[in-house]
């Protein structure tokens, strides 16, 4: 009788000692995963903080200025100070114009398609 609960405690004891060894695998894998996701969210942050750099450079005005004049977009003043009249032509069985209304209104920038 006292052999075989020597044996059983020696079973129990492994056992529970498997479970450690397993359980502190898991944290160390659960580690790296951590430390792979933060490295992300970092890359991600650098890379969002410099795409929201470019995009206050493109709203600039002379920016803007620049680009039409580059791609020669026929331009017509609006009706009120704040807003212009882009004139483009379209490629397709006929040639149509299209005209947008682009509006600026405490730097938001909308656009309305007028047929």
């Amino acid at each position: 009788m006292g052999m075989s609960r020597l044996l059983l405690i020696f079973l129990i004891v492994i056992a529970m000692a498997m479970f450690v060894v397993w359980e502190r695998n898991k944290i160390i894998v659960t580690g790296y995963q951590v430390a792979r996701l933060q490295k992300s969210c970092m890359e991600l942050s650098e890379k969002n903080r410099k795409l929201n750099y470019f995009v206050c450079r493109l709203k600039e005005p002379k920016i803007i200025i620049s680009k039409v004049e580059l791609f020669k977009i026929p331009i017509i003043p609006g009706e009120n100070a704040f807003g212009v009249t882009v004139v483009k032509e379209e490629k397709s069985r006929e040639v149509s114009q299209r005209t947008i209304k682009i509006s600026m209104k405490n730097n938001l920038y909308t656009e309305m398609v007028l047929y």
